[in-house]
């Protein structure tokens, strides 16, 4: 069982476990908005079941019956809560205090090695609980060779941030996020994994905090200064994906720039109705899987469910920093000196062919390309995904021992 898994290695002041439960008033809500909600007419572009252009009305229609008819949010519910989660105030010297939620497995193994698992947009660390299973059905606390933590980004899901006093950014995102390692009693160092906004965030805790000994990352994309390696050096399988990757800047990027330059417009649009929610978080969760195993609209619901009942949706759009970074140039922070392990999944959005990431990061200790999956790895493929993360968390194991 799950719940073996809690007892953390040293006692940590206000860390509370945490029970998630969505009162009965906000469901009902939820339906009686999902009631009321209109379905937009027909158009040319909405009829075509083609990614293009976005959800169809047909799917949009289909989801919005199956939300209010058969959707069972109590289920998905309890499933969080088969797994220990916690809260805990970690101060940040700008925001003062900052309530983190985290879900985790905690080992009792004396030479565990800490990792902390962070999710990107539009999902939440739900992501990760396949892999969580996985580790429960195979490990016992005293042979889980390493600490699995997964919170809530800070202004996402279950987690606090700045409260709108102070924007969130990357770099306070990431300062938050080496804090919760340090507050845990990590500070003696942890490796850093993460996909999407959880890749760049692992890229600033690698550069900029000691504690972070290694990271693992599910996205990797070159920085505007880097040169870009023969062509010649790719195989036909890599220049696929990466004609995928162009395809995709060129039809499917708008979404960004509306987060990036209108966050406070469209994070008032989007959270003003569950309807619209659905269709602007689901169109990404239909789109960036791989379309040979597409996510069951079960899971989708659960997935834009949370993102309701937790308001996050204009909370987390400073994932849009990204945006504006490449319009300017801007370079992301990422380290060439700590190991660095990378799983590339052939259905991602922005892939780096292996002899390019050779030549770019002579601190590449582990690169696995996979047949399967997409943008949300973990969920997609959580097996192939915790046996990249046991093999580089094994290669780098040396970083941790001690004496």
């Amino acid at each position: 069982m799950a719940s073996q898994f809690s007892t953390i290695p040293t006692p940590v002041p206000n860390l509370e476990p945490y029970t998630l439960h969505v009162p009965e008033k906000d469901l009902s809500e939820l339906q009686q908005l999902l009631n009321l909600s209109k379905i937009g007419p027909t158009t040319w572009w909405n009829q075509h079941n083609d990614v293009r252009f976005g959800v169809s009305r047909e799917w949009l229609s289909k989801a919005k019956e199956t939300w209010l008819s058969s959707f069972n949010w109590r289920k998905h519910e309890a499933y969080i809560n088969s797994f220990p989660n916690f809260k805990i105030p970690i101060k940040d010297p700008e925001a003062g205090l900052i309530e983190i939620h985290f879900a985790a497995l905690l080992s009792k193994k004396e030479d565990a090695v800490p990792v902390i698992f962070l999710h990107g947009y539009p999902g939440s660390f739900v992501e990760f609980l396949p892999m969580m299973q996985l580790l429960v059905d195979k490990y016992t606390p005293e042979t889980l060779p390493f600490h699995v933590i997964v919170p809530s980004l800070p202004d996402y899901g279950l987690s606090g941030g700045f409260g709108g006093n102070v924007e969130m950014t990357l770099d306070r995102a990431a300062r938050a996020m080496n804090q919760l390692m340090v507050d845990l009693g990590f500070g003696e160092g942890y490796i850093a994994q993460g996909g999407d906004l959880g890749s760049m965030l692992a890229r600033i805790m690698s550069v900029q905090y000691d504690e972070c000994k290694a990271f693992h990352v599910n996205m990797l994309v070159l920085n505007p200064e880097e040169t870009v390696p023969l062509m010649d050096n790719l195989t036909p399988a890599e220049q696929q994906h990466l004609d995928r990757t162009n395809t995709w800047r060129e039809t499917g990027f708008a979404y960004a720039l509306e987060h990036g330059t209108r966050p406070s417009t469209i994070g008032l649009v989007v959270s003003s109705n569950p309807l619209a929610l659905l269709a602007w978080v689901g169109e990404k969760l239909l789109e960036w899987v791989d379309p040979r195993e597409p996510l069951p609209l079960d899971t989708i619901l659960s997935m834009v469910s949370l993102y309701w009942f937790t308001s996050t949706f204009p909370r987390g759009l400073y994932h849009a920093e990204l945006v504006k970074n490449f319009l300017s140039g801007k370079p992301h922070p990422i380290s060439k000196e700590k190991p660095l392990g990378y799983s590339l999944f052939p259905y991602d959005l922005a892939l780096l062919p292996h002899a390019w990431a050779k030549q770019i990061y002579p601190n590449l200790v582990l690169f696995r390309t996979h047949l399967k999956g997409g943008h949300f790895a973990s969920l997609e493929q959580p097996g192939v995904f915790l046996e990249d993360v046991e093999e580089f968390v094994g290669s780098v194991g040396g970083l941790f021992k001690t004496g």
